[in-house]
């Protein structure tokens, strides 16, 4: 998953003396002594703060928090379950869903230990929202540093990796066309 955070980054602070400054900024902080909900609290109110910034969350459709936790509720996802979202964004449904799960009575080692590496599947085609959404579910730990990443980089209209699951979490599909053009028995091409 590290790998994939950090895939192309690349650092655009162009002064040295303003980088210096930002690292010994960071350093100061006590980053492992902070709870995991602290940092992934952080982590989603800058998310937040940037969508309410750009008007598109890190490029593309902010879903607002609160709506999705209402979602979350109407849909009462157990644990033990899989969740996919198909064009999951920054994760904000994942998050919400890990939260319900949570705090449900009774959870078990078992069902924690498959909430962190079994539940939560997506897809996002936008290589940088992609970095957030397995950054955001990093800090609020969801997945393995080491492990394989559960959101792919594939196009959720167009595959389909096999995989079947027991609830779907989502936004519809916004801002992306997509076709597929197919050439018929006939010979006839359609999309």
């Amino acid at each position: 998953m590290l790998g994939q955070i950090f895939a192309k980054s690349q650092n655009k602070i162009q002064s040295p003396s303003k980088l210096a400054r930002i690292t010994a900024m960071i350093d100061e902080q006590q980053w492992s002594l902070l709870d995991v909900d602290v940092k992934g609290e952080i982590y989603e109110g800058l998310l937040e703060k940037n969508a309410e910034d750009t008007k598109s969350g890190a490029g593309q459709y902010f879903t607002p928090r609160p709506l999705i936790r209402a979602m979350v509720e109407c849909l009462q996802p157990e644990a033990l379950k899989t969740i996919v979202d198909p064009a999951c964004g920054t994760g904000g449904f994942f998050l919400a869903a890990y939260d319900y799960i949570v705090k449900q009575p009774g959870l078990d080692k078992g069902a924690r230990k498959f909430m962190k590496k079994e539940t939560f599947y997506g897809n996002e085609i936008v290589a940088n929202t992609r970095r957030l959404c397995l950054m955001n579910m990093y800090l609020h730990d969801i997945g393995e540093i080491d492990g394989e990443p559960t959101i792919s980089p594939n196009d959720a209209l167009i595959t389909d990796d096999g995989r079947r699951h027991d609830y779907v979490l989502a936004n519809p599909l916004f801002g992306k066309k997509s076709s597929i053009t197919i050439t018929n028995a006939e010979g006839n091409v359609e999309k």
